[in-house]
């Protein structure tokens, strides 16, 4: 101050004080975000008045989250079968690949199996063809959203749909039933996200991510309306997060296990010596729901060159072009 200070005065404490350190210095300190008043008498009989805004760093930031959705793929198929051909004078019997016989004077396996095995086991009487083979799936991404929020609010991505489900509305007057309303219910990939930042690294997600589709196999039909069932899968977690740095949500899994086993009636029931008559096909189809969220902390005052497009002005006259092609169409002046 420019003389000594011989008062001071704040009016909410709670925000933030002031401690004179000196006959003329004082130093504020800031206590929590809000505003308050300060008033300082000085030795010549002059009084200063400040207007205090204290303000967290944070209320003025956003927060951008990348979130891919991928499905992973886990579906197995193997397929173990067996033929054979057995012929003995004017008697064949073959099964599987040689259900139709053997012609000519070889047999080749065919090439669309993993593993085949040919054999005749030493003997001019029996043919044995083997083949296995096994297959499994890959990934593929559903959706990748960048979502941009401001602190402590709330954001939400919907890729896919709504469909309409009939409500009864209660009741009529002496008890019949009511009219019947549409509600109407999303499906496909969703998320909800509120975030805070607690610092200038460090942010708290509150994610709910969900992926559902209609099941019709299991739908059920009301008065005439056909209600799908839904397949939904679906997490709500709050966690922290460091800025930049990814959060993966995995281990949601869907699958369904199949086994067909096909075969000459009653012989491939035969305990060992059955599976010489059949082929096993087991089929597992499984999937899991992989989610990885990647917050970031976004100053609007000062954007990321990622986060904001340049766009040049379009400086050119409207009328240029045909201003251009008359000046060309111009006859030349006349000469004096």
């Amino acid at each position: 101050m420019p003389v000594n200070v011989t008062r001071v005065s704040i009016t909410t404490p709670e925000v933030a004080d002031l401690i004179v350190i000196s006959e003329r210095e004082i130093v504020l300190n800031s206590i929590k975000p809000g505003s308050t008043d300060a008033i300082i008498w000085l030795a010549d009989n002059t009084r200063v008045h400040y207007r205090i805004q204290v303000h967290s760093p944070a209320d003025r930031m956003q927060i951008s989250i990348a979130v891919k959705f991928a499905e992973v793929r886990r579906d197995a198929l193997r397929e173990l079968g067996v033929s054979g051909f057995y012929q003995d004078g004017g008697t064949q019997v073959g099964t599987g690949l040689f259900n139709k016989g053997v012609s000519g004077g070889g047999v080749t396996p065919p090439g669309n199996r993993f593993l085949s095995i040919l054999s005749d086991f030493g003997t001019d009487k029996l043919l044995a063809f083997l083949e296995a083979e096994e297959s499994r799936g890959y990934a593929r991404l559903l959706a990748e959203p960048n979502i941009l929020a401001g602190n402590n609010e709330t954001a939400t991505f919907l890729a896919g749909g709504e469909v309409p489900i009939p409500i009864v509305q209660g009741t009529g007057v002496g008890g019949i039933g009511g009219g019947v309303g549409i509600e109407y219910r999303q499906f496909g990939v969703q998320l909800q996200f509120t975030g805070e930042i607690l610092s200038d690294s460090l942010i708290k997600l509150n994610v709910t991510p969900e992926v559902s589709s209609l099941d019709f196999a299991n739908a059920i039909t009301i008065s005439g309306f056909r209600i799908p069932a839904f397949l939904t899968r679906r997490i709500t977690s709050t966690v922290d997060v460091r800025r930049d740095q990814s959060l993966i949500i995995s281990g949601m899994f869907v699958g369904a296990d199949n086994n067909v086993r096909a075969g000459v009636p009653f012989l491939k029931d035969i305990p060992i010596l059955g599976y010489l008559f059949s082929s096993d096909r087991w089929q597992r189809s499984e999937s899991e729901l992989l989610i990885v969220v990647t917050p970031s902390i976004v100053n609007p005052h000062n954007l990321r060159a990622q986060d904001s497009i340049r766009l040049s002005p379009d400086s050119a006259t409207p009328a240029l072009d045909a201003m251009r092609a008359g000046a060309r169409r111009r006859p030349p002046p006349l000469e004096r």
